[in-house]
């Protein structure tokens, strides 16, 4: 039964630090340089024949410089900011352990058959992704767990990292309701003047603030690939309103503000979110997926991925996934059996 669903991460590590794009590259390459100068210089002050391959040390030495300046190539053509030796695809994240080359596993869970007295989870979506926020992966995990289990969820709980207007709306799209919190609700509950208060006329394209004052439109502007739309107030009426200087400060313009192609859809959300249902539902998440990654960690012993490269590490997480299934459905089996048909079959 593919009723609650929740999506979360896990990131796991490699074995070398990332190379930077500031000194430490530059550094890393003058010493394999003086490295393989002083090798050189002890092999050919040697005594005996000059040998026809170089010394096993000496070529290490030369791999690794080899390896070095691709990596300052790489970071070049590709304008990154880092680069993992061992593994190319790994990208550094936060962990518990502070901040560490890996990867961001996805995971979506849903109980089996809660009707039928059969406990437990079933992995319903697994991915990998090479970026440390979650971002844009709510819809995504959305679509492959309806596509796996040919069922659409009641609901879908993700945890806060996923919080992004164009993917909510996207879920709205396809009927799929979900729950995920604001990362920066206890940020906006302390802001009086928040832009969730200011009210909007759709007739006349314009806002009104908590005072009753308004706030027209002015333009549109680019802003991280999106058309932002621009209200503002006017200077003279916020000087002279009495939540100048915490509404705002802008004496000369007066309050702006800023709404992008989402707005509506996430302001919808946030609301509903402080309903006593959403509360209610969103409060099953944890003990929906918190476990799945506990027993993966501690009883399935993947603390961290054991192959590199996204394409490997992603089979890795897949193969967990479908052993977890499995575990999960052979305790289904024992308890829809029965003891007496275990005996039967454990004989046969």
């Amino acid at each position: 039964s593919h009723g609650q669903s929740t999506a979360t991460r896990r990131t796991s590590y490699s074995s070398l630090p990332p190379m930077t794009l500031k000194r430490p590259w530059r550094r890393i390459l003058d010493r394999v340089e003086r490295a393989i100068s002083d090798l050189e210089a002890q092999n050919e002050g040697g005594e005996e024949s000059a040998a026809v391959h170089l010394p096993e040390e000496l070529a290490d030495k030369v791999a690794l410089r080899d390896q070095v300046r691709q990596a300052i190539d790489d970071l070049a053509s590709q304008e990154r900011k880092q680069i993992n030796l061992t593994d190319n695809d790994a990208r550094v994240m936060k962990t518990d352990q502070g901040y560490a080359p890996g990867y961001n596993a996805q995971v979506m869970v849903s109980p089996v058959s809660p009707d039928s007295g059969v406990t437990g989870m079933l992995v319903t979506a697994a991915d990998v992704v090479d970026e440390p926020s979650d971002y844009y992966r709510l819809a995504p995990m959305v679509i492959q767990a309806e596509e796996m289990t040919g069922t659409k969820a009641s609901m879908t709980l993700a945890d806060a990292g996923y919080f992004t207007g164009s993917h909510l709306e996207e879920c709205a799209r396809r009927g799929q309701r979900v729950a995920v919190p604001d990362p920066q609700k206890n940020v906006l509950r302390h802001q009086p003047y928040r832009k969730d208060l200011f009210t909007y006329d759709e007739n006349n394209d314009c806002y009104y603030c908590p005072h009753g004052q308004t706030l027209s439109f002015v333009k549109n502007k680019p802003k991280r690939g999106m058309t932002i739309r621009m209200y503002r107030a006017s200077g003279t009426v916020c000087r002279a309103c009495p939540a100048f200087g915490v509404c705002t400060r802008d004496g000369t313009y007066g309050r702006g503000l800023e709404v992008g192609p989402h707005d509506f859809v996430l302001r919808r959300h946030r609301a509903w979110m402080e309903t006593e249902e959403a509360r209610e539902v969103y409060g099953r998440r944890k003990l929906l997926v918190e476990p799945v990654f506990g027993i993966i960690k501690e009883q399935l012993g993947a603390r961290r991925f054991l192959l590199r490269g996204l394409a490997n590490v992603n089979a890795e997480w897949t193969m967990l996934a479908i052993a977890f299934n499995l575990r999960t459905l052979w305790k289904a089996w024992r308890s829809l059996v029965g003891p007496s048909t275990q005996a039967l079959h454990a004989r046969a």
